[in-house]
């Protein structure tokens, strides 16, 4: 095989990063070529249509069984996909289920807060927006998709926080610390944890520029069948727009929308 070199460089041998991404190139095709070939296949087809060495093959498929993402027939010794496989299916089918039922909620709630409203849920210790529907203002907030926010420093962070267990939350701040982003920013722990008491009692929180200098948000956990908090809804605008004097109103305004989103995953809620 012919190589391109920079000219007068010696070659480099691979570094452990490299061989590492590479590793994992070959592991998530063996993946993509046990799901084209209806979901199982021999170490020998995988070896030969991926063009790889057996004894690499064989060493690749140990490491997805080991993460629980293929296992083996122990008659024909064949590998098939396995449960890890359909939990990260789940969860991407699970986000993309909250957003198709949250998606009329959402343009209700942006026509009557005229605001731009957002969806987050929380990886690991932060929220991450996963859909957007942005207001017709000349002046708005718009965020691209994927984009991570503070637990404790966010309107959606802070409403994936206040109904965690005591231990949870203290867990995760131990874990993420708090950050100080603006002079707003709740960084000291007792004030924090006096915020989320207070959000939790009357069921949305208040983001006063705590992020973002000039920046206010108003945001409300959403819960599924089971109860867990499985996203949280928020609205967002700059803070001469979004002022205190409108919190509460709109505070109720997006209470009320995700307890109807919760509703619609199947949560049994009092009737207001």
């Amino acid at each position: 095989m012919t190589e391109l070199r920079r000219r007068g460089r010696p070659s480099q041998p691979e570094s452990g990063s490299q061989k590492g991404a590479q590793a994992l190139e070959r592991g998530i095709a063996i993946l993509q070529y046990l799901a084209q070939a209806g979901g199982s296949s021999s170490v020998t087809d995988i070896a030969e249509n991926l063009e790889l060495p057996l004894s690499t093959t064989f060493r690749l498929l140990k490491v997805l069984e080991n993460a629980d993402f293929i296992y083996q027939d122990s008659q024909l010794g064949w590998w098939h996909i396995g449960l890890g496989v359909f939990n990260v299916g789940s969860a991407y089918i699970h986000n993309r289920d909250v957003l198709s039922v949250a998606a009329p909620f959402m343009r209700r709630l942006m026509v009557h807060s005229g605001e731009t409203v957002n969806v987050a849920i929380r990886n690991g210790g932060e929220a991450v927006l996963i859909g957007q529907l942005e207001c017709q203002s000349m002046v708005r907030m718009c965020a691209p998709l994927g984009s991570r926010l503070p637990l404790h420093a966010s309107g959606a962070g802070k409403a994936l926080l206040y109904p965690l267990m005591e231990d949870e939350l203290m867990d995760l701040i131990v874990k993420t610390g708090l950050k100080s982003f603006t002079p707003g920013t709740l960084a000291d722990l007792h004030q924090l944890k006096k915020d989320l008491q207070l959000s939790s009692e009357r069921g949305y929180v208040v983001d006063k520029e705590e992020h973002v200098l000039g920046l206010n948000c108003i945001a409300s956990p959403i819960y599924d069948s089971t109860g867990n908090v499985v996203a949280a809804i928020s609205i967002s605008g700059p803070s001469s727009r979004l002022t205190p004097e409108r919190f509460l109103n709109l505070g109720e305004l997006v209470r009320d929308t995700a307890t109807d989103i919760s509703a619609a995953l199947g949560l049994n809620t009092p009737a207001r």
